[in-house]
């Protein structure tokens, strides 16, 4: 991403101050879309010096971009998007590490046959039914919890691996985080698949509500443009409402 930024940076710096210098008084926006979004904030960073005024979008933003003090810098001129449970925005290696850790230690401690473990988690993920979803302080139990809640030996996944289980962290890595003030349009209720109808709130969140995967159907839809594009409709409308009756 920093590449890319620094590529599009020679190329467009020229033209910026040209159009600058004959129109002082516009505003530098800069928008993204998922990669694009990563980019465009370090992009900004990069212009903010010269364009004090710069605002930055960027729509279902990944979740490893800046180092967590950068980040914190950035909250008055990035705004980041994320819907749902959109999986990009908790890719992270201290996500996925955390997910892998969680499957390990379930298939050391589960007393049944690991193939009905599989099996099970994938039916639950697919029949999966109802959730609801708030944009601060989530308590979401994986599927994994589900399918071990019917093992006759209660386990508890959340504690410590099994000494059986050997594992590489990430400590030595830098954790990059999402940047900017992050906003988090979250549904109400979700019904099925591909429910349609759905009431969108949005809230404003921080980064570490996005430090683990949340397996869910939707992980990967939510993603999605069409998702994003309909989320933010939603909130607008329900906003205007609100604004009406307030009126």
């Amino acid at each position: 991403m920093h590449s890319a930024a620094k590529y599009i940076l020679d190329d467009i710096s020229t033209r910026l101050t040209e159009i600058f210098t004959k129109y002082p008084d516009y505003t530098l926006i800069i928008c993204g879309y998922s990669l694009g979004a990563g980019i465009g904030s370090i992009l900004s960073i990069k212009l903010k010096s010269k364009y004090p005024h710069l605002k930055c979008y960027g729509i279902a933003m990944p979740g490893s971009v800046l180092s967590e003090n950068l980040a914190l810098t950035t909250r008055h001129f990035i705004y980041s998007y994320v819907v749902d449970v959109d999986m990009i925005a908790r890719a992270s290696i201290r996500s996925l590490e955390h997910l892998r850790d969680r499957i390990i230690d379930a298939l050391n401690k589960y007393n049944r046959n690991k193939i009905c473990l599989l099996t099970m988690t994938l039916a639950r993920t697919i029949a999966k039914r109802r959730q609801t979803f708030h944009s601060i302080n989530y308590q979401t139990q994986t599927l994994i919890d589900d399918a071990l809640s019917n093992s006759t030996t209660t386990v508890d996944v959340n504690s410590s691996l099994s000494q059986l289980v050997v594992t590489h962290h990430s400590n030595e890595h830098v954790h990059l985080v999402m940047p900017g003030t992050i906003i988090h349009l979250y549904s109400t209720h979700r019904v099925g698949l591909f429910s349609r109808g759905v009431s969108y709130r949005a809230g404003i969140t921080t980064y570490d509500q996005f430090f683990q995967l949340i397996v869910h159907p939707r992980m990967w839809l939510d993603h999605f443009p069409a998702s994003y594009g309909r989320a933010l409709a939603n909130v607008i409308e329900n906003y205007d409402q609100n604004s009406q009756q307030i009126a």
